[in-house]
């Protein structure tokens, strides 16, 4: 297309547009953040939906079914991305999209989903017990995992440094990892700094950049700005217990600090415990 443009019109002057464009697009305007509030608000509605419909003996697929039918009774365009119903050990496999499987009692169901409403993307993930009622292990670990989610909330601000960011969320989950006893700081103390030892149970970034795709284009070396919206997405993946947990709301940046576009999605254990047994 550009040989044609060029021998068209020889005396213009091309450039790329995908740097501009990049810089365009990672800030929103209120149109598009009011449009991922749609997204979030119906990402929501599911969820619910799929907290009363749970219980042992049910299929992931069948999970998957309330979701979409959801999505589709509110208008959405569909799922943003292919959701993952990851009941029992296939919630360590990060992207487990078989989703043919059937939960089992005394199982966790790790759940990432969001709808897609005019184009515009919501990311949602949580983590529920077949049953209604966490063990205390599984409770332990969901807490370790919100812990972390609530602090790296506090640093997705205006200014921060994704890089820095990153590494300063790994170390408040290598803390609760050893909190865990999955880490000692022996463990710590001999790691390599390119590969730390967290990554052994979390070994995906925290946070993507959300829009008109679920990983939406942006620099990597740009500090974040009023107008970004993020994932925050921590998880811990245990395979020797078959567990895996990871908590993810969306983040708009604005000038006072950030908004939880999600914040009123069920997130606390005790919440989702009394909604499932209601």
């Amino acid at each position: 297309m550009l040989a044609d443009l060029r021998s068209k019109y020889p005396l213009h002057n091309y450039e790329r547009s995908a740097l501009i464009m990049r810089d365009l697009r990672v800030v929103k305007s209120q149109t598009e953040i009011e449009l991922t509030k749609k997204a979030c608000a119906i990402t929501k509605d599911a969820f619910e939906r799929v907290l009363k419909f749970t219980k042992p003996g049910v299929t992931e697929y069948e999970i998957e079914a309330e979701i979409i039918h959801e999505f589709t009774r509110q208008r959405a365009t569909g799922h943003a991305y292919n959701p993952i119903i990851a009941s029992g050990k296939n919630a360590i496999v990060l992207h487990y999209i078989d989703n043919n499987q059937v939960c089992n009692d005394g199982d966790v169901i790790l759940f990432d989903f969001g709808a897609e409403y005019a184009n515009y993307n919501a990311d949602m993930s949580r983590s529920i017990p077949v049953n209604g009622r966490f063990t205390k292990r599984q409770r332990d670990v969901y807490d370790a995992v919100l812990r972390v989610m609530k602090a790296a909330k506090e640093m997705l601000v205006e200014g921060t440094i994704w890089n820095e960011y990153h590494d300063e969320v790994g170390k408040v989950m290598t803390d609760e990892l050893i909190g865990l006893g999955l880490l000692t700081r022996h463990d710590v103390e001999k790691q390599d700094p390119k590969i730390p030892a967290y990554k052994k149970y979390f070994m995906h970034g925290t946070s993507h950049h959300l829009g008109l795709d679920v990983h939406d284009f942006a620099s990597r070396y740009k500090p974040f700005e009023v107008g970004n919206i993020l994932t925050c997405e921590p998880g811990i993946y245990i395979p020797a217990e078959g567990l895996g947990i990871r908590l993810e709301n969306n983040i708009l940046i604005t000038k006072g600090g950030n908004v939880d576009l999600m914040a009123d999605i069920p997130l606390e254990a005790e919440h989702i415990e009394e909604i499932m047994n209601s």
